[in-house]
């Protein structure tokens, strides 16, 4: 069999079965008018609103500068399908092209996995916020304080407590498993150092536990179907609450081997039609700041779970960790040294990746021996963005122009202003402050005492 993501054009139908969660509401119709001979739709999994440029009806245009501004309130639906053979996929879009919008890879998307290649700790958390510039910001009282952040991993534990004692502040959150209750993952997980992270720049912050990344023996991974559920729940929230929203991400595809090849109109690595790279891009047109981990598939010490020819410059950094509009994460040590692991741009959907690097390779939430990978580094990005965003609100800066302030105050460490190891260098709180003008206050000049 051959699981796909199938994108359907908009029925009143499809709406009400993704409101109330139930595939048995789209069953009967999509027997009797979508499917054909040789497909079957998964019932486990429910339609799924999809927003951006895909529910434009008629012609399909491909990828115009991502800009998403203008199809964030248009939709399509779609759902997991497992199809007979190829030839089935082709009598599907064939047979059913007035319903059908595309059919695209699901492939599955792992967890990026703890430490390899014999790495020990350098340095700690607080060594992390002292070059991070921390400081700085519990100076300003910004601490993340009622500002969300949405770990999108294996699941967080509420239980757990890091070395200082710290505790993580769970408000909520969604998994596809039903019946998931946010911070109850046990023991703590990838998912759990990924949160602890994020506190180091951001301790009072708001925790979403989207328990996407299941596990499956030795690795946690999901489809990317199941992604797509997830960014919909996400999309949902903004809604109702349009308060600020920071997601990190610190997982991806190590293998392309799953996925349709590049140039075909089922790709997902280098194809922003693609409906998971589309609703990547809605979110954080809605305002949301988004963070992905460029990856461990850098030339010096790839991860073992890489791709034969998915290793290195221009090969690792793929799908919607190359989104233009999230800001993609690589990783240093605190003594400022790129981490050998860590993915080399260009990246798929666009060559300018990574934007910035961030912190890895210290011993912190005490989940594993050391927080490391990518996976570390991009929740220390993405808890330096919830700080500030404490101060900014929604309103004072567009994710965009977060990701500008990021970029252009950033520690250069390649001495080119930017380059494909470390984007434009590792992020610095002190400098983002200064750009805001919140840095510190100079003192005033006495003015000579007046004599009578």
């Amino acid at each position: 069999m051959h699981r796909r993501i199938v994108v359907l054009r908009p029925h009143e139908w499809l709406k009400e079965a993704f409101a109330k969660r139930a595939f048995a509401l789209a069953a009967p119709r999509l027997e009797t008018t979508i499917a054909v001979k040789g497909v079957r739709f998964d019932e486990r999994y429910h339609p799924v609103r999809v927003r951006g440029r895909l529910a434009v009806s008629g012609e399909r245009p491909a990828a115009i500068g991502f800009d998403y501004a203008k199809a964030t309130t248009l939709e399509s639906f779609c759902l997991r399908t497992d199809f007979e053979d190829e030839e089935a996929i082709a009598r599907f879009a064939r047979d059913r092209a007035t319903e059908v919008v595309g059919v695209y890879a699901d492939p599955e998307v792992r967890a990026f996995p703890s430490p390899y290649c014999g790495a020990n700790a350098i340095g700690d958390a607080t060594d992390v916020a002292r070059q991070l510039g921390v400081a700085g910001l519990k100076k300003l009282g910004l601490t993340g304080k009622n500002v969300r952040v949405a770990i999108v991993d294996t699941g967080l534990d509420g239980r757990h407590a890091a070395s200082d004692g710290h505790r993580l502040r769970i408000v909520g959150g969604w998994s596809p498993i039903p019946g998931y209750a946010p911070g109850s993952t046990s023991p703590p997980q990838h998912g759990t150092m990924c949160a602890f992270d994020t506190t180091i720049a951001a301790p009072d912050a708001k925790l979403l536990d989207y328990a996407l990344l299941q596990s499956s023996g030795t690795t946690f991974n999901a489809f990317l179907s199941d992604a797509i559920a997830a960014y919909a729940s996400l999309m949902e929230l903004l809604d109702d609450d349009p308060r600020p929203l920071v997601v990190n991400n610190s997982w991806g595809m190590y293998d392309r081997s799953q996925d349709e090849p590049v140039g075909s109109p089922g790709n997902y690595s280098a194809n922003p039609d693609h409906p998971f790279n589309q609703m990547v891009g809605s979110l954080v047109a809605a305002g949301a700041d988004v963070f992905f981990a460029a990856g461990n598939c850098g030339a010096d010490c790839p991860a073992g779970a890489c791709g034969a020819r998915d290793v290195g410059p221009g090969r690792s950094i793929h799908g919607a960790n190359s989104h233009p509009d999230v800001i993609t994460v690589a990783a240093v040590t605190v003594t400022r040294r790129r981490l050998g692991y860590s993915s080399q741009g260009p990246g798929g959907l666009y060559q300018r990746k990574p934007d910035v690097a961030a912190y890895s390779q210290f011993t912190g939430s005490g989940v594993y021996p050391n927080d490391n990978g990518t996976s570390a580094a991009s929740p220390v990005a993405a808890g330096l963005a919830a700080a500030l965003r404490q101060k900014l609100g929604r309103t004072k800066l567009t994710p965009a122009q977060l990701k500008g302030l990021l970029q252009r105050t950033a520690t250069d460490l390649g001495g080119t202003g930017w380059d494909y190891d470390f984007g434009y260098g590792v992020v610095n709180a002190t400098r983002a402050l200064k750009g805001l003008g919140l840095g510190p206050a100079k003192a005033k000049r006495r003015r000579p005492a007046t004599r009578r």
